[in-house]
């Protein structure tokens, strides 16, 4: 058990956190979300101990472990992909090692004593071994490491001949590894392709630990999260369920909020114009500073205010192109000996919606540039059609604005010549009012830098727009707003992409990079799952042949030799086991609500709760599997 009280935290005079209070058990799986600068990541600092609160009670169980993803990457030079790893089993290994050290020493003769001195460490070491790993950790590594997109090639390769993305990877591998008991991770979506994420998620759904994450992928949250804590006005909001559910929760919050603010501010005005009347009587002038006085102590309600609701994006649009608007024949690239792209024939046509998708490093980015005109090519050919006006987002087009303009200066040096004198209402749409449009590039964050990015491209015109990873660093509102956009274009689309959500229902045609090619799927991400009939797409195959695999007819056949009467009676025994998991969750949620008042832990009750707790926890565990039996007989 987790438990952070009453959590305080000042910047000068700003206050950030005012009494947050929460409480984590063994096996939460619990979402972080808030709008930018809530202070998401800062409340993960004050639980790793990088920064202290100005007050508050942290409780955590003894010997407890917590694992936090760490931006910063630190390799020991020469350290290979599985070295690095293998570094997380020291411990294990100095074990392995000391006890054959003491087999050897056995094999000689000892006097009485020195014997079963040896024999007593061996019988410590063989226990403290299987507490250490209860899987080969050779196995562990290759199983994590391919998960993450790694091959067994590449496991002996050095990690200072990696990208930073791939880097982030290994990062990733070790920390799963060591099995904290809480993982903490900070947006760990940002350095996954759609394949890694997949796995990521299973393996996420799956970890003993409990875990607290930051995410602004809604497919990722609502495939992992069964407990959403939002960051709100300096507090803290608990929800219990999925995301789903918490959209629903908050929706009534927010309700019954707007009409306390209401009710509030009625009373405000009230004791206002008494107060002003008052004044004006000299005999009742110490009565209005008394109610005057009052009124100040009074906590106000405070509406949350979602970030950047007011943004508004809109694609311009100019004359429109020739039915062709991009032709690629037998294209190929390569970096030095590698190659990435070999002979690429694909057309783009006028109006067509078209996503990218594929692990990092297939070729998705390149192949944008070179149409976008933005990289050279060794063979084939790469145009644009008749009337092509193209628009491109880089994937690192935030890190390419010059930090030493103001936001202002920076969408006047980008904007079409038409659209100079909207600069200023087109940073508004974006959420750049007042005096933040004065700003310095080199001062804002990763959030904001992408939505000037996004601003610029706004600020000019086109027919063919290309997008290359245009989520990173937007949160949920934003991105929802961009995919609105993109819906709305008229033109045509190419985006690069590993979010789901951007991806679904907004595009036409999928192309999925494999082995230096590219196979052509007619549908958006969804509809190419639900074709493969597979949850990940490391499994697809550029041959077709999965298609025809053996693993769905083998289900089929399984299917059909299940009586009326089987079906019905696994059936009613998944509803049994679900309807038992409902109550046991419903339990658990009473018990988690009485644990966020601190005094409860001074009651009576606190150590029969506690127990009833791991009771249940334990039960879940035990209804899971048996769900997982029924639903497999099911299958």
């Amino acid at each position: 058990m987790y438990s952070f009280q009453n959590i305080n935290l000042h910047f000068g005079d700003f206050q950030l956190f005012d009494n947050v209070s929460l409480v984590i058990s063994p096996g939460d799986k619990v979402a972080l979300v808030g709008k930018n600068g809530a202070g998401k990541s800062t409340l993960f600092k004050i639980m790793t101990n990088e920064i202290s609160a100005d007050s508050g009670e942290i409780s955590m169980p003894k010997e407890s472990t917590i694992g936090y993803l760490s931006q910063h990457l630190d390799f020991e030079e020469g350290k290979t992909i599985k070295g690095a790893c293998l570094d997380c089993y020291k411990a294990y290994f100095d074990t392995e090692k000391r006890i054959e050290e003491i087999n050897d020493l056995l094999q000689k003769d000892h006097p009485e004593n020195k014997l079963n001195q040896l024999l007593e460490e061996l019988s410590e070491l063989n226990i403290k071994l299987g507490s250490l790993s209860n899987t080969n950790p050779h196995s562990e590594i290759a199983k994590i490491l391919k998960g993450f997109g790694f091959i067994e090639e590449q496991f002996d390769n050095e990690v200072s001949t990696l990208s930073g993305g791939w880097k982030m990877r290994v990062q990733m591998s070790k920390l799963l590894l060591t099995k904290p008991d809480l993982l903490l991770l900070d947006e760990p979506d940002n350095h996954l392709d759609i394949e890694a994420l997949i796995w990521f998620e299973k393996y996420l759904r799956n970890y003993s630990g409990a875990i607290l994450f930051i995410s602004h992928d809604i497919d990722f949250m609502s495939n992992i999260a069964t407990r959403i804590m939002e960051l709100s006005n300096r507090k803290i909001f608990d929800f219990k369920g999925t995301y789903k559910k918490y959209l629903e929760g908050k929706s009534v919050r927010r309700e019954k909020e707007e009409q306390a603010y209401i009710n509030q501010q009625k009373v405000i005005k009230e004791k206002e114009r008494t107060i002003t009347r008052f004044m004006a009587k000299a005999t009742k002038t110490k009565m209005a500073q008394s109610m005057k006085k009052q009124l100040d102590k009074m906590d106000r309600i405070e509406l949350s205010q979602d970030d950047i609701t007011q943004m508004n994006i809109n694609f311009p649009m100019v004359h429109a192109p020739g039915k062709v608007v991009a032709k690629i024949e037998h294209a190929y690239k390569s970096y030095g000996s590698k190659s990435v792209l070999e002979d690429i024939n694909l057309v783009i046509e006028r109006g067509q919606k078209v996503a990218f998708v594929g692990q990092n490093g297939q070729g998705k980015s390149t192949l944008v540039k070179m149409i976008a005109g933005k990289l050279n090519y060794e063979k084939g050919l790469v145009e644009p059609g008749h009337n092509v006006l193209i628009s491109y987002f880089a994937q690192d087009q935030a890190e390419t604005l010059n930090p030493k303009l103001t936001v202002l200066e920076t969408l006047e040096s980008k904007a079409d010549a038409e659209l100079q004198t909207k600069c200023r209402n087109i940073l508004g749409a974006f959420a750049f009012s007042g005096e933040e449009v004065e700003k310095k590039v080199s001062v804002l964050s990763g959030g904001e830098k992408s939505r000037l990015s996004m601003a610029c491209l706004v600020s000019q015109k086109s027919n063919f727009l290309i997008l290359d990873e245009p989520t990173n660093h937007l949160d949920i509102h934003a991105k929802a707003i961009l995919k609105q956009a993109i819906l709305d274009y008229p033109g045509t689309l190419v985006i690069v992409s590993h979010d789901r959500e951007i991806l679904r229902g907004t595009v036409d045609i999928t192309y999925e990079f494999r082995d230096r090619s590219i196979i052509q799927h007619l549908g958006d991400l969804d509809y190419v799952l639900e074709k493969r009939k597979m949850e990940d797409l490391r499994e697809f195959t550029l041959s077709g042949k999965q298609e025809k695999s053996a693993a769905p007819e083998k289900k089929e056949s399984k299917t059909k030799e299940l009586s009326y009467d089987e079906r019905k009676k696994i059936n009613r025994n998944i509803s049994r086991v679900e309807k038992r998991i409902a109550e046991a969750e419903e339990s658990k949620a009473t018990i988690h609500e009485k644990l966020m008042d601190s005094s409860f832990y001074n009651s009576p009750e606190a150590a029969p709760a506690m127990k009833k707790l791991k009771e249940l926890e334990d039960a879940l565990e035990k209804l899971s599997e048996e769900w997982d039996e029924w639903v497999t007989k099911l299958d």
